[in-house]
């Protein structure tokens, strides 16, 4: 059987990065784990995206035409896996191959912030998947609730993280209290408060865009858009990660911000302190994370004092995360997630 990954952004260079181990394979969504388990797994981009294209007018038409030509250009692949859903599994139903699982990281934002004409369109287009893979029970309901799909053909495969490009690092004394994530549900105004005037250091990794309207206090240092090398360093010398999000009915970024930044972060053996997001249930631990109501600065400021004050605690909760990711979450137990649900429907 062959199966085709197809991603939002082209991954050649991801592919050979990860082949060379200069960076970590989290975002390949389990693909080049799956030949081990007997499937012949490929990644494939859009000839219309093909090459370097950013903004402008050719940029807009071949991002959203990808999806009309996708199907004609797989069709020696048995199954689609990609996060694609707006036209590819209508397309391919039409052209009769191939099936498409679709992976929804993004759907429900996208289904809440769809126009009238177009919800429709994806709603339709979901249907005629073989199959939608949530990542958190959270995401399967919220999809079920919006779209009249066929139960049976909504499964739940929790995401993994690349467990040996994030790695333990030994604790550090002095260390920061670090929060990283570029998606817009992240709630850094928040985190702000909570740290401003606290004996401790933050660090904010980001984009500019993150930041907008965010007073950041003068004990926290911004990095922008960093490289994964540099974020890994920046775990290594962190006492503690926190990861602030809007709540969960919040409109902003999508539904499942912050499940990377919090895998991440377990990884690496760093302890956690997430604010309340319905969809990071399934990621979080109370032997590794400590979890704050969203919006909460008074409550943030506190989790982040007691845990930055208490050395123990620190290396207990971020020895028990290491431990969580290596038996939960990891790519290659994601790949085997999916290789189960590509046998269901594949059958």
């Amino acid at each position: 059987m062959r199966v085709a990954f197809v991603y939002p952004n082209p991954r050649e260079s991801l592919l050979d990065r990860v082949a060379a181990g200069t960076a970590p394979d989290t975002n390949l969504y389990g693909q080049n784990h799956l030949s081990a388990l007997g499937l012949d797994a490929v990644v494939r981009d859009s000839v219309l995206r093909r090459g370097h294209l950013s903004g402008g007018l050719r940029h807009r038409v071949t991002w959203h035409a990808r999806e009309l030509t996708l199907p004609f250009e797989l069709r020696d692949a048995d199954l689609v896996v990609t996060p694609l859903a707006a036209l590819l599994p209508l397309v391919a139903r039409a052209a009769r191959r191939p099936k498409v699982l679709v992976v929804s990281y993004h759907l429900v934002a996208a289904l809440d912030r769809s126009g009238r004409a177009q919800r429709p369109l994806l709603r339709s287009s979901l249907r005629a998947s073989a199959g939608v893979v949530a990542i958190s029970r959270a995401g399967r309901e919220a999809l079920l609730s919006r779209v009249s799909l066929r139960p049976e053909r909504v499964f739940v495969a929790e995401l993994g993280v690349d467990a040996r490009w994030w790695r333990p690092a030994e604790q550090r004394p002095d260390g920061y209290v670090l929060t990283v994530g570029r998606d817009l549900a992240r709630d850094y105004e928040t985190f702000a408060r909570a740290i401003e005037g606290l004996d401790v250091r933050g660090v904010i990794v980001a984009k500019e865009e993150n930041l907008r309207n965010v007073v950041v206090p003068p004990n926290v240092e911004v990095r922008l858009n960093i490289s994964p090398d540099e974020v890994r360093t920046a775990y290594a010398g962190a006492s503690c990660v926190v990861v602030p999000t809007y709540p969960t009915d919040d409109a902003r970024g999508t539904e499942n911000s912050g499940t990377i930044a919090l895998l991440e972060a377990m990884a690496c053996a760093r302890p956690t302190i997430v604010t309340r997001r319905t969809y990071l249930d399934d990621y979080v631990d109370e032997s590794a994370t400590r979890v704050v109501e969203s919006g909460d600065a008074n409550g943030l400021r506190e989790a982040i004092s007691g845990l930055t004050g208490d050395p123990a605690r620190q290396a207990s909760m971020g020895a028990a995360g290491r431990k969580l990711v290596e038996a939960r979450f990891t790519t290659e137990l994601l790949a085997r997630r999916l290789a189960a649900i590509i046998e269901q429907v594949t059958a």
